[in-house]
């Protein structure tokens, strides 16, 4: 159902593992993978990365990986590269599918709360739509001024809230839940990634290259960045 190969071996790891585990433990599919496989597959996402907001919810997972690792995640096992790691930060290994390694890990997130949702087409729960608003507007705080991250959680929110926002602008109840955790600093880091893509066309073009963002989804973001302007 994917058209993008890396995202074909991703959702064979999705289906591998124990969403039964999963949802008890109120761990959900996040991040960047997961909003760009459930909007078209408008970039390339490489990692799996699972949230989970809850403490009891944690417990349990960290049981399941005691002496197995991520095996005791999946229903059917998916071959590791290297050991898995848990402490209480997350779980986090390297797995292979057809020869490629691909990043797995679980976040213990103790900033927000989170909420998980069912989405077509997809084996796992995922982070509901608010809570993949706020976990980006908090990453974009974390990382936003480094440039070797390609400004990709700004140019994911622009191409969300375009899809899921309300009336294309990022949904209130999404940023009032970020700054519960970071404060001004949440819009104060949007509007510096914002104006770094808008002033920085040479910039721009190298983050939409690197990330392999499809024409519609380009056209998106620039027809933004110039309404930025105004």
């Amino acid at each position: 159902m994917f058209e993008r190969e890396h995202h074909r071996r991703i959702a064979s790891v999705l289906a591998a593992l124990d969403a039964t585990l999963l949802e008890q433990s109120r761990c959900w599919f996040g991040g960047g993978t997961a909003i760009a496989m459930q909007l078209g597959e408008y970039r390339e996402s490489v990692d799996i990365d699972f949230l989970c907001a809850d403490r009891d919810g944690y417990r349990l997972l960290r049981s399941a990986v005691f002496g197995r690792g991520v095996q005791g995640l999946m229903r059917y096992p998916v071959r590791e590269l290297r050991e898995s790691r848990a402490d209480q930060y997350g779980i986090r290994s390297v797995l292979e599918v057809e020869g490629v390694p691909i990043k797995f890990e679980i976040v213990r997130e103790a900033r927000i709360d989170l909420a998980g949702s069912q989405v077509s087409g997809m084996p796992v729960g995922c982070v509901d739509r608010m809570g993949l608003f706020a976990e980006k507007l908090l990453a974009n705080v974390d990382r936003g001024l480094d440039r070797s991250t390609l400004s990709r959680d700004a140019l994911d929110l622009i191409v969300m809230q375009q899809a899921w926002g309300d009336a294309g602008e990022l949904p209130k109840s999404a940023w009032m839940l970020a700054e519960s955790a970071y404060g001004d600093a949440i819009g104060k880091g949007w509007r510096v990634a914002i104006q770094r893509l808008r002033d920085e066309p040479d910039y721009r073009v190298r983050c939409l290259d690197a990330l392999d963002i499809k024409p519609d989804a380009r056209t998106c973001i620039e027809d933004f960045l110039g309404r930025s302007r105004s």
